[in-house]
C-alpha cells in the first residue's frame, strides 16, 4: 500500500537541498521585510515557531524523514495559530509538495493540499477569501508539479533509451568480435597450419598447398586487426577466458600450454590491464603457434604484484628449426604490442636463451612514464624474427 502511495524515485542530492535552503531564506526575508514595514504584526512566539519550521524545512532538503516532520509541524502550528504573521511559510509547504508531485507522490500531495486548505479556512478571519486563496494556490501547485513530473519522466525515459541503445551496441560489437574470433579467425589459422603440415609431410603436394597457405594467411592478417578493434571497443574480456582460448588454439599443433594463474585474477585487474594483457597473450601465443615445434610444451605464468598493483606475464617456448608457416599471426605484431605496452607505462622484454624464447611483460595499474625499453630481438638463426 505504502509503495503505491510513495513510489521510489531518483534522488537529487544537490538540487533539493539548494532549492529548500534558498527558498527558506528568501521567504523569511520577505516576511521580515513585511513585518518591519508595519504591514503586519508578529509576536515573539510566532518568530520562534517560524524559525523552527524553517530549520525543519531546510533539514528536509537533506533527510527525507524531515519532510513528514515539517508537514506535521506546519499543519499543527497553523491549526494552533502559532505562526500568525508569517504568511509566506505556506510557500515552503507548496515547494515540498511540488517535489512530491514530481516523484509521483500524487495522492499524498493532494491530501496534504486539501488538509492545509481546510485548516487555513478554519482559522482565518476571512474564510471566503482564504478558501479562494487556498484553492488558487493548490491549482498552481498541481499544475507546476505535474508539468515538471511529465518533463522529468520524459527525460528519464530518454536516458533509459540511450542506455539501452548503448548496451545493445556494446553487446552487438562484443558478440561480433567473439563470433569472428571463435569461428572465422580460428578456422583460418587451423587451415593454414594443416595445409603447412600436409606440405611438409607430402612434398609433392607443396605446390598445391602453398597458394592455400598464402590465401588463408592473408585473410587471417586482414581479419584479426578488425577483431581486436571491435573487441577492445566493446568490453573487457576476462584474462582467464583468453588463456583458455589460446590453449585451444595451440592444441591445433599439439602444443601444450602449462599455465600458472593467481586466484581471482580478473577481479584484481583494471580494464586497461585486462585489454592489454589479453592482447599480449594472444599475440605471443600466435608466435608460439608459428615458431614452436609441434607436440612441444610452452609455459605461461601470470602474477600480480599486490603492493605495486602490477600485472606480470611470463611466457617461454622452444624454438623450432623451421617455422610452421610465415603467415600465422594475430595481425598486430610484437613491435606494435611493445609500443602499446610502453604507452601504458609498462615494459616488454624478449630474449632467446638456450633455444628457449622468453617473453616478460609488466603492466602497471596506472599509466606512468615508461622506461626506455623496447623489444630485445636477440634472435639466433631459426629464432622468431617477427617476435
Amino acid at each position: 500500500m505504502l509503495a503505491s502511495l510513495f513510489p521510489s524515485y531518483r534522488h537529487y542530492p544537490v538540487i533539493q537541498p539548494l532549492i529548500f535552503g534558498l527558498s527558506s531564506v528568501f521567504l523569511l526575508v520577505l516576511d521580515t521585510i513585511s513585518v518591519l514595514m508595519g504591514q503586519q504584526s508578529v509576536s515573539t512566539k510566532s518568530i520562534c515557531f517560524s524559525l523552527i519550521l524553517i530549520a525543519v524545512f531546510m533539514a528536509a532538503g537533506w533527510f527525507q524523514p524531515f519532510e513528514f516532520i515539517f508537514i506535521a509541524c506546519y499543519l499543527l502550528f497553523n491549526l494552533l495559530d502559532l505562526i500568525d504573521g508569517y504568511g509566506m511559510m505556506v510557500f515552503d509547504l507548496d515547494i515540498l509538495l511540488v517535489f512530491w508531485l514530481i516523484r509521483s507522490w500524487i495522492i499524498p500531495a493532494v491530501l496534504v493540499l486539501l488538509l492545509e486548505g481546510v485548516i487555513s479556512v478554519a482559522v482565518s478571519a476571512t474564510p471566503s477569501l482564504q478558501a479562494f486563496s487556498s484553492a488558487l494556490i493548490a491549482v498552481m501547485v498541481l499544475v507546476i508539479g505535474l508539468a515538471l513530473r511529465w518533463q522529468n519522466a520524459r527525460r528519464i525515459l530518454a536516458e533509459h533509451d540511450r542506455e539501452q541503445i548503448r548496451k545493445s551496441t556494446v553487446q552487438t560489437r562484443k558478440e561480433l568480435a567473439r563470433q569472428l574470433h571463435d569461428t572465422t579467425a580460428k578456422d583460418l589459422a587451423h587451415v593454414t597450419v594443416l595445409a603447412q603440415d600436409i606440405a611438409v609431410r607430402h612434398p609433392e603436394l607443396s605446390s598445391e598447398m602453398n597458394p592455400l597457405v598464402k590465401a588463408a594467411t592473408k585473410a587471417s592478417r586482414r581479419i584479426r586487426p578488425m577483431i581486436l578493434s571491435i573487441d577492445t571497443a566493446a568490453s573487457k574480456t576476462p584474462l582467464s577466458e583468453v588463456v583458455q582460448q589460446v590453449k585451444r588454439m595451440l592444441q591445433t599443433r599439439s602444443i601444450t600450454l602449462d599455465t600458472v594463474l593467481p586466484e581471482n585474477l580478473d577481479n584484481a585487474l583494471n580494464r586497461q590491464q585486462l585489454l592489454t594483457g589479453a592482447l599480449a597473450i594472444r599475440e605471443c601465443s600466435s608466435n608460439i603457434l608459428k615458431y614452436a615445434p609441434a607436440a612441444s610444451e610452452a609455459n605461461l605464468i601470470i602474477e600480480l604484484q599486490t603492493e605495486r598493483k602490477e600485472l606480470t606475464i611470463s611466457l617461454s617456448n622452444e624454438i623450432a628449426d623451421t617455422p610452421a608457416t610465415t603467415g600465422i599471426s594475430s595481425g598486430y605484431g610484437l613491435a606494435n604490442l611493445d609500443s602499446k605496452i610502453r604507452e601504458e607505462g609498462g615494459t616488454m622484454e624478449i630474449t632467446n636463451l638456450g633455444g628457449q624464447w622468453l617473453t616478460y611483460i609488466v603492466l602497471p595499474a596506472q599509466k606512468h612514464k615508461p622506461k626506455n625499453l623496447s623489444v630485445e630481438n636477440t634472435s639466433d638463426e631459426g629464432a622468431p624474427s617477427e617476435q
